[in-house]
This record gives C-alpha cells, sequence and structure tokens, in this order.
C-alpha cells in the first residue's frame, strides 16, 4: 500500500497544526482527543492518546469500522459493544464511551477526529451532549479541511513554480524576468552563464544597475515588443554587448512586468551561420558559380528537376554532387517530400542490403522484433540519393536493378514485394564506365542509372569561380566566427589560383576557414593559408606585391557587373541578380549607385 508520497497531501503533512487543535480543543472540553490517519496511525491526541502517536490500530478497532463506513459513531460501552468485539486492544482499553467523526477532503477520506470519555461524569455528558458535540466536530473538521486544502494549494503552486523553473533553465536563451517596479524577479541559469554572475544574485536589483541605457520609463512606453535590442552589462572593467528581444507582461490590461530574452553575439553568429549552411545551400540559387559551365549545368539541372526521371552525378570529391542533388528535390514535385541520403561507401558491406532495403523480424540474429524500414521506404513520396554508388557490391546492384525496372522492393527476410515511389538520384567520383570494362560495375543498372547524366567540373576547370567562391566563404566565416575580414592580398590570390585544388570546393571553403581563424588582420595574407597550398604553389615577386589588393567591394562590384552583363538589367533580372548574390533588390540599386556601375 502507497503512504507518504511527495505529491500526497495528507494529515500526517500538517501533524504540529493538528496537534495544536487537539491540544486547544480538549482545553475547553473535558474529553481526551484522538486523531487518526487514513491508514489509522494515531498521530495526535492528548491524555494516553499523545503517548500512542505512531501507534497503528488494527482491522477489528472502531476506528478502522469508521474508514469503512465513513459516517460518524457514537460509542455507549466501547469494550463490550458490537463494533469492538475483535478489537486486540479490548482487554485493556478504559474507555467508557466515544464520539468519532470522519475527516474528508472532498469525497476522500483522510482520518479522523474522536471525542473519548474515561469515568461516569465524562461518559454521561458526552452522550447528553452528543449533538451539540458533533455539531462542534463538524466545524473542527472544516477547520482541519481548509487547512489540508491549503497545503494542497501550497504543493500544487510549489511543483508549479518547479516546473517552469525547469521549463525556464532548459531554454538557451538567457531570460530575465522584472515585475512592474523594474525589480529583477527571475533570472535562468543560461542567463547567469551569459552575464557570468551566479544563480540568484541579481534577483532583487533594479534592472537600470545590471543593464545600462535601460529604464522603466522607457520600457513603459513601450506600444510592441522590441526585437534584437542592443543593450549593455557591466562586468568588471569590461562592458559586454548583447541583443535581447523585450516583452512586456500583462494582467488583464496592466503592465505586471517585462520579460528580456538576452542572446551573445557570439550566439547569434552561430545561429546566423546555422541559417547559412542549413538554408540557402539547399537551392540552386545557394550554389556559388558564374562560370559557364556551372551556369549551363544549373540550368539543364533546372530544365530536369520537375520529371522523375532518374539521374547520375559524376565528379570528383568536394564538387558538391550532394548539394546539387538536393537542389533538384528542392526544385522539383516532390520537394515537400523526405530527401534521403545514403553513402554506399560508408556502410559496411554486410549492413547495406539492410540499411537499403529494410529487415522483417527474425531475419538476422539482433534483428528488432518488428522489423525495420529502410531508407528506400523512408524515401517514398520524396527522394534518395545514392551518393558513391560505385562502391555498392554487385549483388546489391542486381536488386537496385529491380527497384529501378519494376517499382518494388523486398525487405531481408520478407516475402512479399512492397511498392513505393521513390526519384533515385546516384553520385560518384569513380569511372563507372572503367568499371564496367573490370566487371565492377553492371553494365544495365549503369544505363538504367544515367538516363539524365551530370558531370560537375572540379574547381581547377572553372577557376573563373574561385574569386566569387572566396568572396562567399569569407562573408560567411565573417559572420560565424565575429571577423571583419575585408578581403585578401594579390599574393594571397596568386597562391590560391595557382594551386590545383585536388579536393575541389570542399576544400577551398576549409582553406578560408582556417585562414578566417588564424587572420588577425583585415586582409588575408599568403601567410595565412593552409601550408600545403603555401607548399605547392609560388610567391609573387616584390613588384607586383606592391600592386592593389584584391577587395571584397572589387569582388562585389565584379560580380554585379557581370551578372548584368549575363541576365540583363530589367527590373525581373535585377530581382533574379540580388537572389542569386544573396541580397535584396534595394541593396543591389544601392550598390550599383555607391560603386557607380552603368546601367543601361
Amino acid at each position: 500500500m502507497k503512504r507518504d508520497g511527495p505529491d500526497l497531501v495528507n494529515l500526517k503533512s500538517i501533524q504540529d497544526y493538528i496537534q495544536r487543535v487537539a491540544d486547544a480543543f480538549a482545553g475547553v472540553i473535558d474529553y481526551e482527543v484522538a486523531i487518526v490517519g487514513e491508514y489509522l496511525e494515531v498521530l495526535a491526541g492528548t491524555g494516553q492518546y499523545k503517548d500512542q502517536i505512531g501507534t497503528v490500530y488494527g482491522s477489528g478497532s472502531i476506528n478502522y469500522q469508521l474508514r469503512r463506513t465513513q459516517k460518524s459513531f457514537l460509542v455507549f460501552d466501547p469494550p463490550n459493544g458490537k463494533l469492538c468485539q475483535h478489537c486486540t486492544l479490548k482487554k485493556t482499553c478504559k474507555v467508557l464511551a466515544g464520539l468519532l467523526y470522519p475527516i474528508k477532503l472532498g469525497d476522500k477520506f483522510v482520518g479522523s477526529i474522536s471525542l473519548y470519555a474515561f469515568n461516569e461524569a465524562q461518559k454521561e455528558n458526552l452522550l447528553k451532549d452528543s449533538a451539540k458535540l458533533e455539531t462542534f466536530l463538524q466545524h473542527l473538521v472544516e477547520l482541519v479541511s481548509g487547512k489540508l486544502n491549503e497545503r494542497a494549494l501550497y504543493k500544487r503552486t510549489k511543483k508549479v513554480a518547479e516546473q517552469f523553473d525547469t521549463l525556464i533553465n532548459s531554454i538557451r536563451e538567457g531570460i530575465v524576468a522584472v515585475d512592474y517596479q523594474g525589480k529583477i524577479t527571475h533570472v535562468n541559469r543560461s542567463a547567469t552563464d551569459i552575464l557570468m554572475v551566479p544563480l540568484n544574485l541579481l534577483n532583487g536589483y533594479m534592472i537600470e544597475e545590471v543593464f545600462a541605457g535601460i529604464s522603466m520609463s522607457t520600457l513603459l512606453k513601450m506600444t510592441k515588443p522590441y526585437i534584437e535590442q542592443d543593450i549593455f552589462y557591466k562586468y568588471g572593467q569590461q562592458t559586454l554587448h548583447f541583443m535581447a528581444t523585450i516583452t512586456e507582461v500583462k494582467y488583464g490590461v496592466a503592465i505586471n512586468g517585462f520579460v528580456f530574452s538576452i542572446r551573445s553575439l557570439g550566439e547569434m553568429r552561430k545561429l546566423a551561420g546555422r541559417f547559412i549552411r542549413e538554408d540557402r545551400k539547399y537551392t540552386f540559387d545557394g550554389i556559388i558559380g558564374q562560370s559557364t559551365k556551372i551556369t549551363n549545368i544549373k540550368k539543364k539541372m533546372c530544365r530536369v528537376a520537375t520529371m522523375d526521371s532518374t539521374i547520375l552525378i559524376t565528379g570528383e570529391s568536394g564538387t558538391g554532387k550532394e548539394l546539387f542533388a538536393r537542389a533538384i528535390h528542392h526544385e522539383s514535385l516532390r520537394k515537400k517530400g523526405p530527401f534521403i541520403a545514403v553513402n554506399c561507401g560508408a556502410i559496411p558491406e554486410n549492413l547495406l542490403e539492410s540499411e537499403l532495403f529494410g529487415y522483417e523480424e527474425g531475419a538476422f540474429t539482433g534483428a528488432r522484433r518488428s522489423g525495420k524500414p529502410g531508407k528506400f521506404e523512408l524515401a517514398n513520396g520524396g527522394t534518395i540519393f545514392l551518393d558513391e554508388i560505385g562502391d555498392m557490391p554487385l549483388h546489391l546492384q542486381v536488386k537496385l536493378l529491380r527497384v529501378l525496372q519494376e517499382y518494388t522492393i523486398e525487405r531481408v527476410g520478407g516475402v512479399k514485394p512492397l511498392i513505393i515511389d521513390v526519384r533515385i538520384i546516384a553520385a560518384t567520383n569513380r569511372d563507372l564506365e572503367e568499371m564496367i570494362k573490370d566487371n565492377q560495375f553492371r553494365n544495365d543498372l549503369y544505363y538504367r542509372l544515367s538516363v539524365i547524366p551530370f558531370h560537375i567540373p572540379p574547381l581547377r576547370e572553372r577557376m573563373e569561380d574561385l574569386e566569387l567562391l572566396v568572396h562567399c566563404f569569407i562573408q560567411k566565416y565573417n559572420l560565424i566566427l565575429g571577423k571583419n575580414i575585408k578581403g585578401y592580398t594579390k599574393d594571397a590570390l596568386a597562391r590560391m589560383v595557382g594551386y590545383s585544388w585536388p579536393g575541389n570546393v570542399r576544400e577551398l571553403e576549409n582553406a578560408i576557414e582556417y585562414s578566417a581563424n588564424v587572420c588577425p588582420d583585415s586582409l588575408i595574407d599568403a601567410s595565412y593559408l593552409p601550408d600545403r597550398i603555401i607548399k605547392h604553389t609560388t610567391a609573387l615577386s616584390p613588384l607586383e606585391l606592391q600592386e592593389s589588393v584584391q577587395s571584397i567591394a572589387d569582388l562585389e562590384k565584379s560580380a554585379i557587373e557581370e551578372a548584368l552583363k549575363r541576365y540583363g538589367t530589367s527590373n525581373h533580372a535585377k530581382e533574379n541578380i540580388a537572389r542569386y548574390l544573396g541580397m535584396s533588390r534595394s541593396t543591389l540599386y544601392r550598390k550599383i549607385k555607391e560603386m557607380g556601375i552603368h546601367v543601361d
């Protein structure tokens, strides 16, 4: 049987209080008082019952009968009465009469309060005044029940407050709450980490004492929430800069306080960087490049994206094959469906079949009891991207060929074909035609996969895109790392142009990330490039080094001029150019004017 739990409200939880009630009650009447809990344990009392606190009455006791019936009892001769005939204390009981009254909390029995007579005079008075005493007990029970309700409300309020604290402390943003006077009432753990103060230290301070430039008079004039407001916090000899969203808290129509949601600038940069990585890169606009080769590939891919024919993308490692596959999916009619990427070369051969096609219960030792869907099932209604398709073993090539021919799969250990609706895009950095000659790849599968083939050129074959790529990567890592790099020196550019980039665009991005980390200046010099680039390239002569540096502004100007030549100068063309260059149309117009770019 469950006794006292952390959320349980019972008479034991107010034991000190009911003992005071018993003592006070016994002081005004000539009877002994006993208060018993719901599990028949004596919790409070006077006289001999005070000595019995902790004693538990058995199932033959009169208190047990009271709990069972939940009705008040008037007992005339307890030791000899019918209700007491099975009581284990019958032989030693000195009670001559008793009045017992149940204590309830709603419909729940929580205990009883009793009056007992131990002499003839007490017995006579108790029997004579039983009706009045019962009314008195009823009022007393109401008093105890009220205390229990108060205790229950306190515990519920405390629990809600603890849940609120847990919720607030789980939020990554710093939360600072102030009351209507501007006094800080709550600070979550993230805020104490951001502000570098112990928990609860700021409670009680006025908001003006913590954040410079913030005053209640200003806050009270708010007509709408302040979004990404600059706020400053003095920490020792430093003044720290944060971004905050400030929202008013209302009770009815009256302002009851304000909540500050604060973030460090470093966190804002991380979020911005994540947005750059996760959002724009999955569209053709997010694929950087103005070279003829890349422009033609993007145009052709856009045309076939809405079809369901199988596509094979070839290219060296680091050319962005998955990026193009995701862009095709994003432009397709399946874009609301899943995009599932599988690297056939990264999964052990003995696991690849079950990963792709799933398995039924009991298919092999260690298989899940309910089986498991494979990647093809998970991609149903969308696109599956099979990267490193050249690493797929021959026996699985046969199974993949069947998928392409019949649009069905069969789980490992299964006997029932499953119909699927999936578009397949495959990619490889290997020469599949040479593999066919060496009997490492099936020619029939190759022809099925390469219905629409695309080859992504290596970076060394599209060097006209290098400066634009460098420009975009500098902007990206300026935002992520909180740097303010304006460009690079002529020598650094010459080194990058003279390098062969075996790792292609991925290697270039990694090189710029490295340079952004180690460069303390506003320009990336050749000395801040990775050692492998310096080792395999030649420095410029002193005369060449005297020439001007290539800046971000120069790159932007040349990129805008090239885009205007390529796409035209109409309003629609400018809108496309702005989207392609990752800026608003108004920003594009402003840059055209500031840079003195001539537009017909």
